[in-house]
């Protein structure tokens, strides 16, 4: 009788058994949907169990607050937020620090190289953070970069009761804290939207372009009329304040992130930088970073001296650069979410900076040479407009083209890959908005505006050529790389239960 009980129970675990493997392998095949780009899966209140066992979310849809689900709009809202109070807290030091540290006793090399810290720091910040993202928690990451950086500003403001040496070594104490910080958020929540909106991370880092275009804009007005209403110390502290107060929301909106339930995974850093695509989507990331920043110590000296243009209508010049930035990303970022067509776009974007750059000034080659364009304002202004609507073509799929690459290379797609992303592509960022300005200053001493333009015309028609000699050899690797795939999805389904 027992022997009868004891075949009955192993009879049946071997039924159950056999049952969960038939349910894995239909869950496999019902998962596979070709022609649809996913990062991960995101689960909440509006995913709908169907009769075949798989899951479809309203992400699917596409990119809408109104189709969103509480979590991505929560997540989208806050980091939109932080966007824009980074973005203006970024630019808000421009009208009156340099002028503030020459009079503090600070030599100009100094005054650059205060500039430059963060960046560098920013730099290896950003790395490190994307490393370990998991590690560390991607809600805390965000919140104390947030916390960091609005402290620092609180501190940074408090320097205007020094001077000399004292004022220059807390200057470079406290960048260098504020960079780790900027860092700190900058990665966490790229990563938490990367993964909000895993089939449309082009379209929402386009939106959100947006608000960081917005932050550039009021940050230099806002930074003047606090610096006229309260000397130097008021712009840092209201800041600063601003930044604290973004904290205090975020920790309160942010909902609980899917790396809490995953816990510590390691991602290989060497392996990713390995992948060829990665290297050139890190390279494009540095021109574009520098196309963006190598004309601000530059631009405005040359046209008051070329156009006697005052402060007024620069101003006006620069708030239309970033209208027109902010204004075309978004729709540059509906184009990134769709594979097939970034190679094209990043090409073309690429293209029409160089005509920008080439415009800007305008070239020697044009004006002296070919007789093409005359030396005018106008010309300068339609410069920068297509600068700015070239650039954002290049930038937005930046994201999109490592995921696809990490993916293609076998990387397993989770948020420590969001974060590793993330934090590579804004350190590469921070190496470019190093270099634009250093060596565009360095190049308008040696020369004068026009050539120096030229010069970076000449850098982004060298990465043209770079970006058609990959797309040709990824071009030509395509087909056995997809062969390789559809093999190795064949011997999985044929593996015994």
């Amino acid at each position: 009788m027992k022997k009868a009980e004891k075949d009955d129970s192993e009879t049946s675990r071997l039924l159950d058994h056999a049952a969960q493997n038939a349910s894995r392998h239909v869950q496999l095949e019902t998962d596979s949907v070709p022609d649809v780009v996913t990062y991960g899966s995101v689960t909440d209140e509006h995913t709908e169990e169907v009769a075949n066992n798989t899951e479809t979310s309203t992400e699917e849809e596409g990119f809408s607050l109104r189709r969103a689900s509480k979590r991505q709009i929560l997540s989208f809202i806050s980091i939109a937020l932080l966007n824009f109070c980074g973005a203006c807290y970024y630019s808000v030091i421009a009208p009156f620090f340099p002028n503030e540290a020459l009079k503090r006793g600070v030599p100009q090399i100094v005054v650059g190289l205060i500039f430059g810290c963060f960046a560098v720091v920013n730099f290896f910040g950003n790395l490190v953070f994307g490393k370990y993202i998991t590690s560390i928690g991607s809600r805390f990451l965000l919140t104390s970069g947030v916390f960091v950086s609005g402290s620092c500003s609180v501190l940074f403001g408090l320097l205007e009761y020094t001077e000399g040496t004292t004022f220059m070594v807390f200057c470079f104490t406290i960048r260098s804290i504020e960079a780790l910080g900027v860092a700190g958020f900058q990665t966490a929540g790229t990563a938490i939207l990367t993964h909000a909106f895993p089939n449309k991370v082009g379209t929402v880092m386009g939106s959100l372009e947006i608000f960081s275009g917005l932050g550039l804009m009021t940050g230099p007005p806002i930074g003047g009329v606090l610096y006229d209403l309260g000397g130097f110390k008021t712009p840092f502290i209201t800041m600063g304040l601003l930044l604290l107060c973004c904290c205090v929301f975020v920790t309160v909106l942010i909902p609980p992130q899917p790396d809490e339930q995953e816990g510590k995974t390691d991602v290989p850093l060497l392996f990713f930088f390995k992948i060829p695509a990665v290297l050139v989507a890190c390279g494009l990331t540095v021109v574009v970073a520098c196309m963006l920043d190598y004309m601000d110590p530059v631009l405005q000296p040359y046209l008051i001296k070329e156009f006697k243009t005052s402060p007024v209508h620069i101003g006006l010049i620069y708030l239309l650069w970033a209208a027109v930035y902010a204004i075309l990303a978004p729709g540059c970022g509906w184009l990134a979410d769709k594979k097939k067509c970034v190679p094209v776009m990043v090409t073309l974007g690429m293209a029409g900076t160089m005509v920008g750059t080439l415009l800007l000034g305008p070239s020697p080659l044009l004006t002296d040479y070919a007789h093409i364009l005359p030396r005018k304002l106008w010309v300068n202004i339609i410069a920068l407009v297509v600068i700015a609507a070239s650039c954002g073509a290049v930038m937005t799929p930046i994201v999109n083209m490592m995921l696809w690459a990490a993916s293609d290379a076998g990387m397993e797609n989770n948020f420590a890959l969001y974060g590793l992303v993330s934090g590579v592509m804004n350190a590469f960022f921070a190496i470019g908005n190093l270099l634009g300005p250093l060596v565009g200053s360095a190049l308008t001493e040696r020369f004068d505006f026009p050539w120096t333009s030229t010069a970076f015309g000449g850098l982004v028609l060298f990465y043209i050529v770079v970006l058609l000699v990959f797309y040709i050899y990824d071009g030509c690797l395509s087909p056995t790389r997809d062969r390789r795939v559809v093999s190795t999805d064949e011997e999985s389904q044929t593996l015994p239960a």
